[in-house]
């Protein structure tokens, strides 16, 4: 007993200095293993773990930055550059890389402050010129992103940096000489449009229209489907007042290539020809592409006010307030102009309050949980103009007040105190509705929510067996009353409405997930949210592993209810987790104290569904327990046996049964039984030469096997058990890459024979298909 606790007490004290034996350069190597197939969030946790252990480990950083901008996480990428910046403050490298992600995350002058410690660095780092150029224009310091295109320039002297330097100053407003550095650019590279469409541009600012037309026909003879020349062409077209043309070339721009910028450019034309509803759709189509565009919005109000369609053009001058505040010159025009438009479109229509959730019937009667404290109100207001307030007696409301017929929302609180809902709305000119909803109580069963698509565990795990970012989930709902939704994650999917009990489907992103929530809530607001973990061991196991994917499966029969109790099962199965911690395992299952039901249970269905679901290609189910032997049946002992009644026994041939559903999937099937009486009828047939079995013969691997190894054969069992004692020794003490199940038990059988009265038994497990391949341990 005393050197049993001594060796619990090593296992205790040793077990943190085995993880943290692993070092920097470990962790470093399996970042980049998940980095190479794209699994960045694991990279990122090896990598960390790396300069957890060594904070100086630059590569560490540079490695994991990279994997946090795959990953979209700038903020994190440029914290890591700042460091690399600590320990080498001289890297031009670490400052660029801070700088242009700084950049993307519109902190520009930060931006700018790394990328002129880069160019400091080195006057002619060609990509930081480039970054900060941009930079440069997002600040409007053309002055000194004047500087910055001279530095490319001194670098080099081509049309890149001609152009670059041509860019800056026509931003600056110096169109001589932009249009000088324009020309030396198209002359550098005769083929490089841009330089053709700058030049134009700038040439129409200097009022030379003529020369800027002659540019766009050169640039056209050189790149005929140049849609930058034809906007370019459009803009001169019109400087000549030619807006017919200028139309002509802007379309053929907007049918290749739709931007914003397009979109307004040909409004523009249709107003200067009086054609404001052309300006107005042209202009709704550029607020598709950027509804944060406060330029449009003001252009189509205006264009609104022409056409006096005041309403319109009150809600887009509305909008223009929220987009544009500080500014002062457009806020005084927006006063200017809804003063003047709200004189215009007064009316005297009260508002419509209709309730979208929960659901109101022709009679304002909504149906509410009779448990529901807390709920969340949809609704909408119709109204023909903007709506200055929304009030209800059941919380705040929330709505834009830019929009007509706006959506609102409310998140209501003691919903159970209350006998209605009642909501109040005023418009701009006073109007007011106000509209009682009664309550009526309903059912407060939550629903239930199975998923068949893929099939999952009983502990809500999904096995995950491929690297594909995309999952198909299919699934049930069953509730007392009509489903209103099923989110899964941030997803809604898609099910029939008006179908009682629904099924579901989704095809969802689990890309760096490692888990998924599906939510599902009835039409009177019950709700139940379930947490799937996703295990992706499958997906990765056997990659470098011979024996694929591998699972050990623990039964721990410590405590019975009419047999003597142990203490031996839990220190041999605890000592063999140990030992396993060194070998390739993709997972491990413990069992303790199962009763006959579950016994059955676990083996013909939870350990056929784990095997189908997750692709296992090899199984060590390992038995430590009471066992019996009733002429001419071998038994494991359930916690609930009884004495004297075989019928509470779990039969070594309903094991074999269970088996044979899912044998037929698995390569390597290892049975370990370490119980008194239990093994022998397990046997087929003894193995024959035992030292055949070497690791350098991998083609044992592939040939299905299907072998058991037992404590005991008919004889009573010890429960201070020198079986599993030498099983953990052999896999402790190993030096070898590989052990193959013989080697064990060839030492194990020995020691046991020694120490007492067992006999050890090894062989084929009768009935289950066997091609001649072994088990091997795999160590890591």
């Amino acid at each position: 007993m005393k050197s049993l606790k001594l060796s619990a007490l090593a296992f205790v004290i040793l077990g943190p200095s085995v993880l943290f034996s692993q070092s920097p350069k470990k962790f470093y190597e399996i970042g980049e293993k998940f980095e190479v197939v794209a699994n960045y969030k694991d990279a990122i946790e090896n990598y960390s773990k790396a300069i957890s252990l060594d904070p100086k480990y630059e590569k560490a950083y540079l490695k994991r930055a990279g994997a946090y901008e795959q990953q979209n996480q700038k903020a994190e990428a440029i914290e890591d550059y700042k460091k690399l910046l600590a320990l080498s403050p001289k890297e031009k490298e670490y400052f660029y890389n801070a700088g242009r992600l700084l950049a993307a995350v519109r902190k520009y002058e930060d931006a700018d402050l790394m990328l002129r410690k880069a160019l400091e660095r080195d006057r002619g780092y060609s990509e930081a010129i480039l970054a900060e150029v941009e930079v440069m224009h997002a600040l409007k310091n053309y002055s000194y992103g004047i500087e910055v295109t001279k530095m490319g320039m001194d670098d080099r002297k081509d049309f890149v940096t001609f152009f670059n330097h041509a860019v800056m100053l026509d931003s600056a407003k110096n169109y001589v000489e932009s249009e000088k550095y324009y020309k030396s650019a198209r002359s550098d590279n005769s083929k490089f449009i841009p330089a053709y469409v700058g030049l134009a541009l700038v040439q129409v600012k200097l009022n030379k229209n003529v020369d800027a037309f002659k540019v766009c026909e050169d640039a056209l003879a050189k790149d005929a489907n140049n849609t930058d020349v034809y906007f370019a062409r459009s803009v001169v077209m019109a400087d000549r007042k030619d807006f017919q043309s200028a139309l002509n070339d802007i379309t053929r721009v907007i049918l290749s290539k739709p931007t914003v910028v397009a979109y307004k450019q040909r409004a523009s034309y249709y107003e200067k020809l009086g054609q404001y509803q052309n300006g107005v759709n042209d202009y709704i189509q550029a607020l598709k592409i950027d509804d944060k565009d406060a330029d449009a919005y003001f252009r189509k109000a205006a264009a609104n006010e022409q056409m006096q369609n005041y309403k319109a053009a009150l809600i887009d001058y509305n909008k223009v307030a929220t987009l544009a505040v500080g500014n002062d010159k457009i806020e005084a025009q927006l006063r200017l102009a809804k003063k003047k438009l709200t004189e215009l479109s007064r009316e005297s229509i009260k508002p419509e309050i209709a309730l979208n959730t929960p659901r109101a019937n022709d009679k304002n009667i909504v149906k509410i949980s009779a448990d529901k404290e807390e709920l969340v109100i949809k609704g909408r207001v119709s109204d023909a103009s903007l709506i200055k307030s929304i009030s209800a007696n059941c919380g705040s409301v929330v709505f834009s007040t830019d929009s007509i017929n706006p959506e609102f929302t409310i998140n209501a609180s003691s919903v159970s105190k209350l006998n209605e809902i009642a909501i109040t709305a005023v418009d701009i000119y006073g109007n007011t509705q106000a509209t009682q909803f009664k309550i009526e109580k309903t059912e407060s069963n939550k629903p239930l929510i199975a998923i068949e698509i893929p099939e999952t565990s009983f502990e809500n795990e999904i096995f995950i067996d491929n690297n594909n970012p995309d999952i198909y989930i299919q699934g049930k709902i069953t509730d007392q009353s009509l489903i209103e939704s099923v989110m899964i994650d941030e997803q809604l999917a898609s099910f029939n409405h008006a179908n009682p009990n629904p099924d579901f489907s989704a095809q969802v992103n689990i890309a760096n997930k490692n888990k998924i929530t599906i939510t599902a809530k009835d039409i009177y607001g019950n709700e139940i949210t379930q947490v799937y973990s996703l295990n992706r061991s499958g997906a990765t196991a056997g990659i470098d592993n011979p024996m694929g994917n591998t699972w050990v499966v623990f039964i721990e029969n410590s405590k019975y209810t009419n047999f003597p109790s142990l203490e031996g099962p839990a220190k041999d199965v605890m000592a063999m987790k140990a030992a396993l911690n060194n070998y390739k395992i993709t997972k491990i299952l413990t069992r303790q104290n199962m009763t006959k039901i579950e016994m059955e249970k676990f083996f013909s269905i939870e350990m056929r569904d784990y095997v189908k679901n997750n692709n296992i290609n090899s199984l060590l189910v390992w038995y430590a327990g009471h066992g019996k032997y009733v002429s001419p049946t071998g038994y494991w002992v359930p916690s609930d046996g009884k004495t004297d009644d075989e019928f509470t026994y779990f039969g070594i041939a309903n094991l074999k049964a269970a088996m044979q559903s899912y044998s037929g999937k698995l390569i390597h099937t290892l049975v370990v039984t370490d119980a008194c009486e239990s093994g022998a009828t397990f046997l087929m047939a003894m193995r024959g030469d035992e030292n055949n079995k070497r690791c350098d013969n991998w083609e044992l691997t592939k040939a299905k096997s299907a072998q058991v190894f037992t404590s005991a054969g008919y004889e009573l069992a010890s429960d201070n058990s020198q079986f599993s004692k030498t099983f953990a020794s052999c896999l402790n003490n190993n030096t070898d890459a590989c052990l193959p199940i013989e080697k064990i038990t060839k030492k194990v059988s020995a020691a046991v024979v020694q120490a007492g009265n067992q006999s050890p038994k090894f062989g084929k497990i009768k009935d289950l298909e066997d091609e001649g391949g072994t088990y091997f341990f795999i160590k890591k």
